[in-house]
């Protein structure tokens, strides 16, 4: 029983460790699913009668007489031209294709929150000035009609600059609205067609619709047209023949999975580091006598051709026994131990420094010749 116990510590020992980085991989998807600002369900959905859904505001306007349709699709919203709104409640989602579409169209447009990419794209004289500013109740002080009946309502969120300012406070206008297409849209979309900007969906929602003016902006909005075209985009291929790039073409989310996996490999590489640890020495398993590791040392030099490295290797260890005999340190230069070298055995100082600091030898012989000449004068310094 014992040996069970201490071999079950074992395996939890060794094993904690990927456990432990599972469970904080874990962690780490569900903080970035929660952070990632994914909408409710029913969220500006026509259909839902929850507080974040807009079936309240569709049944305001079919009983205004406004047909109230729901478009997922490119191809749709190109099919609607004048006498037509079209709602993008999540500019955001817009793939290319869809915000392509959405420019190109004949019918109005109203966008809600959108950054400044959109914004460029449908109404180019317009700016995003702020980002998430408050949700306040503010008047109107423009001379937009719809605003002026509707009157004080709460609006907020994105402020903008640009166009006719309506809702305005110091950062800029909670609503905003454009004449006219861009310049490079299609003849047909370039009339009288507006673009109308919203800083928040507040005025949409069926939780605050019966709030201040809300309902009344929101029905002059989308309902000033026979039809509203309210565009819930859904994921489509592209149209034939068109190309897209690799990140078009990958999910929305790729970013947040490529952030988890890079933190899975710093995990794993601070994990695989810790098991590294100080440096063990070992007793070797045979014991090599000093000559034949100086002969297979040799044989390596030779086969490689190395004949400058041995004779540099020569010289240095030459040199290192010799300074202590000279009295000089391990760290003497050329000069004191040339010097030394001379006094010693009488030779020429030129010599001296050629032999102990020369240049390399051109072959074999030539290397053979010089361990014979070091050794010799290693022998006349000593015996001095």
């Amino acid at each position: 029983m014992t040996s069970l116990h201490r071999d079950t510590g074992a395996v939890w020992r060794a094993g904690r460790t990927p456990v432990l980085i599972g469970l904080l991989l874990l962690l780490t998807g569900v903080l970035i699913g929660v952070l990632s600002g994914r909408t409710e369900p029913g969220f500006l959905d026509p259909t839902a009668a929850d507080d974040t859904g807009s079936r309240a505001l569709a049944a305001l306007l079919r009983d205004e007489g406004t047909r109230v349709d729901i478009a997922g699709t490119a191809a749709e919203i190109r099919s609607a031209g004048p006498g037509t709104t079209v709602l993008v409640p999540f500019p955001a989602r817009l793939a290319p294709r869809q915000l392509q579409a959405v420019r190109e169209s004949a019918a109005d447009i109203v966008v809600v929150a959108p950054g400044q990419e959109v914004v460029s794209a449908l109404a180019p004289p317009v700016e995003v000035t702020t980002l998430s500013g408050p949700v306040e109740v503010r008047d109107p002080a423009c001379d937009l009609p719809a605003a002026v009946r509707a009157g004080r309502v709460e609006l907020g969120g994105e402020l903008y600059r640009g166009g006719v300012g309506c809702y305005p406070s110091e950062g800029g206008a909670a609503l905003v609205q454009v004449t006219g297409a861009p310049a490079d849209a299609p003849a047909d979309a370039a009339g009288g067609r507006t673009t109308t900007v919203l800083g928040s969906p507040d005025i949409l929602v069926n939780s605050t619709l019966a709030e201040e003016g809300n309902a009344a902006l929101a029905l002059a909005l989308l309902g000033e047209n026979p039809r509203l075209l309210w565009f819930l985009p859904i994921l489509e291929g592209p149209a034939v023949g068109a190309e897209r790039s690799l990140t078009e073409l990958v999910a929305p989310g790729w970013p947040w999975g490529a952030a988890q996996l890079a933190v899975a490999a710093l995990l794993l590489i601070v994990w695989r580091a810790r098991r590294l640890g100080p440096v063990v020495t070992e007793p070797l398993p045979v014991v090599v006598r000093s000559a034949e590791a100086v002969e297979g040392r040799a044989r390596l030099y030779r086969r490689t051709g190395a004949a400058a490295h041995a004779a540099e290797v020569l010289r240095g260890a030459t040199r290192a026994r010799l300074a202590p005999v000279l009295g000089l340190p391990d760290t003497a230069g050329p000069d004191p131990v040339v010097a030394g070298v001379a006094a010693r055995t009488g030779r020429p100082a030129a010599g001296v420094h050629a032999l102990l600091y020369g240049p390399a030898p051109v072959d074999d012989a030539a290397l053979i010749a010089l361990a014979d000449a070091l050794d010799a004068c290693e022998t006349e310094v000593r015996r001095s």
